[in-house]
């Protein structure tokens, strides 16, 4: 056995303990001033890069102030020519107004407009045939009110907007008042009307594919009703009225009348478009109203006696269900009413329709009490049960087809350019000329109006005129040829039409009619998730530098935008001077692309790459610059052809309108936006 280790004293112990200590001491103390040498370092480091960032950024705001002055030069030029184009058009347009001998006022001046719906007032209509061609005479008001409108759209006036939608609202409450005037007429002397043989009166006006059509159906004994079938087969409407609405003959004999009558009066424009943010109505409005028929003339002595209601209760309307306190008990007993009318052809119909009801009071769409809703695609009729009479109407929501999932432009022809949105339910083509927008697909029979033209009539913006094309077979129950479409007069052959180009702001909002709405708000955005709109600076500078090359590049989204703060917007571009056709969604394509980046005062190209994380710095060798143009102008290793690229991207006369085209089309879709 070997000798134990000699034990150490309390002394020895205490000694090496307090060198442990002293040795942890001076390590603790040099790794504190490594620490400190380190952190001076970094700072120091951090000084310096600071300096550097804002130097850089001196010389990025020096070098964007001098290059701001060029911008806007060229961007003074291009306005300038631009003016100059659209005047040459615009002493076209007026020309042809004018030898069309047209008497509509001009709704470029208010006066002229007030001076018309203050004439209308004054010289009340008695027939029904009067009021419905006062109708017509406003909607083409109306129509010019929103060409005006379209215009202020597209170049971004806001206030004008707006004062032509508050006269829109006001000319078609005007056609409501009218329509009012000239039914109180008709109810006051309803008993010069044809009865049948159950003492009812069945009147309409208008045929099924008219813009504005009316029925009318009075109940003229005192005795109450079973369930009741109106038809007004002329117009392509029906109702079915409970029996429960004898409880309103109760009503009535209170009030010294007996009678009731009903009028069924549909518009295929709707007085409330854009009153409710949150849905958009398509298909037009029906609006159902009981109406409350006037005692009947009395002869006495030779003559005859006719009580006049006084004024504000010429058209008495009846509330259904009926609310008052003596039919409270039986108020919750009323069955609904069942509504069937024809929709246009030119609207699309989801198959699951949602009809709602527009609220006076709360100005907003309700579908409470609307049940068992039902929509024939092939006769196009739909139908429903509802609660109460009211103006009705099928809706569906703003966003309904946002997000889009990607979009690409790619040149096809000298001044042209074609434009692919996969939007949430369609993926739509459009061809974008100096002469403005057109639709080329899906061809679908809905959006054949929207699409083509007559090659008669030349297919320019102008022209505005649809039909009714008969495809279906007869009706053996109405009479009446189904399954219309709007197509061009000639038919729907490819002999017959030609490719329908309008105004962006003017094909977008026909679109929209048909229940495609391309043409996205802000607000829009609250109801996706993860979309916040772009800063309007920063779209405003995109569509205005993209527009300029569209003719010779092809434009793409990029995935990465939507995570960008709403400063900054990201898409890609590749040079195409053969109009080829690429996939942008190609992968092995990915870095045949350069990125692009914008904000409000600036671009610049970017190393981002769609397969890989987003990166956002400039790319490497490159520095910002006021405009896209001046990206490719100052580009360090300028390529052999570098001076024709620069002509090619040049705006003159020549282009000027097409490139106005392409940036009025961006801004309205709002690409960058909801991508």
């Amino acid at each position: 056995m070997g000798r134990k280790p000699k034990k150490k004293s309390k002394k020895q112990l205490e000694e090496e303990l307090q060198k442990a200590a002293e040795e942890q001491k001076k390590q603790e103390e040099k790794e504190r001033l490594l620490k400190e040498e380190e952190d001076a370092r970094n700072a120091e480091a951090a000084r310096l890069a600071q300096e550097q960032d804002d130097k850089e950024k001196a010389l990025e705001a020096e070098r964007l102030e001098e290059e701001s002055v060029i911008v806007n030069r060229m961007k003074g030029q291009r306005q300038k020519d631009l003016l100059y184009e659209q005047s040459k058009l615009q002493d076209r347009i007026n020309w042809q107004k004018y030898i069309s001998c047209n008497t509509r006022p001009n709704v470029a001046f208010e006066n002229e407009i007030t001076t018309y719906m203050t004439m209308v007032r004054e010289d009340q209509a008695r027939k029904m045939e009067d009021a419905m061609r006062k109708c017509h005479e406003s909607e083409e008001i109306v129509g010019d009110l929103m060409e005006l409108w379209c215009k202020a759209k597209e170049e971004g006036e806001t206030a004008r907007q707006e004062w032509c939608m508050r006269y829109v609202y006001e000319i078609r409450a005007l056609e409501m008042e009218v329509m009012d005037d000239a039914t109180s007429y008709l109810l006051q002397y309803i008993e010069k009307q044809e009865q049948n043989s159950h003492s009812h009166v069945y009147l309409s006006w208008g045929q099924q594919f008219d813009d504005i059509k009316v029925g009318f159906w009075g109940h003229l004994q005192n005795k109450g009703f079973r369930n009741k079938q109106i038809d007004h087969p002329k117009i392509q409407i029906s109702l079915e009225l409970p029996k429960s609405i004898a409880l309103q003959q109760s009503m009535q004999s209170s009030m010294g009348s007996q009678y009731i009558g009903v009028r069924s009066l549909y518009t295929t424009y709707d007085s409330a478009a854009g009153k409710d943010p949150s849905v958009m109505p398509v298909g037009g409005m029906i609006r159902v109203d009981l109406l409350m028929i006037p005692p009947f003339s009395k002869k006495v002595k030779g003559w005859t006696i006719r009580q006049i209601p006084p004024p504000g209760q010429e058209l008495m309307r009846l509330p259904f269900p009926n609310t008052e306190p003596h039919t409270a008990s039986t108020a919750m007993a009323v069955q609904p009413c069942k509504i069937e009318y024809k929709v246009p052809a030119h609207v699309l119909v989801r198959k699951n329709p949602t009809i709602s009801w527009w609220d006076k009071d709360t100005e907003k769409w309700s579908t409470e009490g609307i049940t068992e809703i039902s929509w024939e695609t092939d006769s196009r009729k739909i139908s429903f049960f509802s609660a109460r009479l009211a103006a009705f109407s099928i809706t569906q929501e703003r966003h309904l087809d946002l997000p889009y999932q990607y979009w690409s432009m790619r040149p096809v022809a000298p001044l042209m350019c074609e434009l692919a949105i996969q939007a949430a339910r369609y993926m739509l083509h459009f061809v974008i000329s100096e002469d403005g927008l057109r639709l080329k697909g899906p061809d679908l029979p809905e959006l054949r109006g929207v699409m083509f033209t007559f090659a008669a009539d030349g297919g320019g913006p102008e022209d505005m005129r649809r039909v009714e094309h008969p495809v279906g077979p007869i009706s053996p129950k109405s009479g009446v040829q189904q399954n219309r479409l709007t197509t061009p007069r000639g038919g729907d052959t490819a002999a017959a039409r030609a490719p329908r180009v309008r105004s962006p702001a003017t094909l977008l909002r026909e679109l929209r009619d048909c229940g495609l709405n391309l043409m996205p708000e802000d607000a829009d955005a609250e109801f996706l998730d993860g979309y916040t709109p772009k800063d309007p600076e920063t779209q405003a500078r995109a569509y205005s530098d993209l527009s300029e090359i569209a003719g010779h590049y092809d434009i793409t989204s990029s995935r990465h935008n939507k995570k960008l703060p709403k400063e900054q917007a990201l898409l890609r571009v590749r040079e195409n001077p053969l109009f080829e056709q690429f996939d942008p969604l190609d992968p092995d394509c990915d870095t045949d692309y350069q990125a692009v980046m914008f904000y409000p005062d600036k671009a610049c190209f970017s190393p981002s790459l769609e397969l890989q994380p987003v990166k956002t710095e400039v790319m490497p060798g490159h520095t910002t610059h006021a405009s896209l143009y001046l990206c490719y102008e100052r580009v360090p290793d300028p390529p052999p052809n570098h001076a024709d690229q620069l002509q090619r991207l040049e705006v003159t006369c020549t282009n000027v309108r097409f490139v106005e085209a392409v940036r009025q089309t961006m801004q309205l879709m709002q690409l960058l936006s909801f991508v």
